[in-house]
């Protein structure tokens, strides 16, 4: 099991005497820190994260570390005390992020978690036109990703349009805390099950609309496909960045020309994809890890 994990704290320097509970992914590896961080947790491969900085001059791009993690008992070490200790946010032996400003201010970087055909400059390219509200472009690559946005202290997360890699999130410890998994959250916050989320996937497994944004725990929630996850100094914002058309009755049917059209885009998006996926790195698994001697 692998995730990524992260929080949105409410403020940007420790409060005296908040006594704030500490979020410490076990065997996470730190990517970036500050009140926003960001963890990797679990066996990623080095090209499946990546991260880069607007400023060519700063951090430039990173990659993950490689280490490995795993879910057993709790996903979060223990932890009391300010929420912005040196210790707190489990600093690893390598961050691929920087701090920036005092609070956080002036940072523009972009995380990309999974198989992502850009290149690092195209990576970059699109962190520079985020930077002016713009989103839909950081999900159009090819691949099958989940990126993180950060830009001064707002914090965007986006998933997909089909839902495959769902991001979920949960209020924690005055801010938000948010992953790609819903164990580990529900793990955090010691949620209990939601028996109506359960019922409802019970009698209905082919409607998503019954289930809406719930998961089977009390509390954590799921971000609906097509849709990002905006976190603002711990205050979450849902919003979507995929334009929908109107199915209202009088709407301008659609002509062959834009049914040829549609067919193109979507063959060249499965082409281009393929190809992406094609040129990812092989991993020749150990024979040792079989060998039964």
């Amino acid at each position: 099991m692998r995730w990524l994990v992260g929080w949105s704290s409410a403020t940007a320097v420790p409060v005296p005497g908040a006594g704030a509970r500490t979020l410490l992914p076990v065997g996470a590896q730190l990517l970036w820190d500050g009140p926003d961080p960001l963890w990797a947790v679990g066996d990623w491969r080095p090209d499946e994260v990546r991260v880069v900085h607007a400023d060519p001059a700063g951090a430039g791009v990173g990659s993950y570390g490689g280490s490995s993690g795993s879910y057993g008992g709790s996903s979060y070490g223990n932890g009391s005390g300010s929420a912005h200790d040196a210790g707190g946010y489990g600093a690893g032996p390598r961050t691929n992020g920087r701090n920036g400003g005092p609070g956080g201010q002036g940072i523009a970087r972009l995380a990309v978690f999974g198989r992502c055909g850009a290149s690092d400059a195209e990576l970059r390219l699109g962190l520079v036109a985020a930077r002016g509200g713009a989103l839909r472009h950081v999900t159009a690559w090819p691949g099958s990703y989940t990126a993180v946005l950060q830009l001064g202290r707002r914090i965007t997360v986006l998933g997909d349009l089909a839902g495959a890699r769902p991001v979920f999130h949960t209020r924690f410890s005055r801010g938000t805390a948010y992953a790609t998994a819903a164990l580990p959250l529900a793990d955090l916050i010691e949620a209990g099950l939601d028996v109506t989320h359960l019922a409802a996937l019970l009698a209905c497994p082919d409607a998503p609309e019954a289930l809406g944004d719930g998961t089977p725990y009390l509390g954590v929630r799921r971000v609906p496909p097509g849709h990002a996850l905006t976190l603002r100094e711990g205050a979450p914002e849902i919003t979507g960045y995929e334009p929908t058309a109107s199915l209202a009755v009088g709407h301008q049917p659609a002509t062959a020309a834009d049914a040829d059209a549609a067919i193109a885009a979507v063959r060249d998006a499965l082409v281009e994809s393929v190809r992406a996926r094609l040129a990812q790195p092989r991993y020749v698994p150990d024979a040792a890890a079989f060998d039964g001697g």
